[in-house]
């Protein structure tokens, strides 16, 4: 007898209907704040992805060119080696700097457009 009087007082004055109205509420404001915050999260990622996609061919230079130098890191100075002028291909060091520049160019266009007009 005590177990089924102390059993129906644990009981909330919510019916099951309201049980599930409130759930339901619940998980629509949490879907909506996450859905907030997932655009937040998006177009963050969306702009460090564009630079690092302006950046990744300089990356790339660079890369091939300590994989190609060995062990030893060195970047070739102009004027450094007389024999150099005579050798095939070039440093990637203009490319790289050429790189740069329209990196820069391109991160700075409205900036730039100002200038200009």
């Amino acid at each position: 007898m005590a177990s089924s009087s102390s059993s129906s007082s644990v009981r909330s004055g919510f019916s099951f209907s309201e049980h599930w109205l409130l759930m339901a509420a619940t998980a629509l404001v949490c879907g909506f704040v996450g859905y907030i915050v997932y655009e937040a999260v998006m177009a963050t990622a969306a702009e460090l992805l564009q630079r690092l996609l302006l950046i990744s061919p300089l990356l790339l230079i660079i890369m091939v060119h300590w994989l190609s130098a060995g062990s030893h890191i060195s970047f070739p100075m102009p004027g450094s080696d007389p024999i150099a002028i005579h050798r095939a291909g070039a440093s990637p060091c203009g490319l790289a700097f050429l790189l740069l520049l329209l990196f820069f160019l391109i991160s700075f266009q409205p900036s730039l457009h100002h200038l200009i007009s």
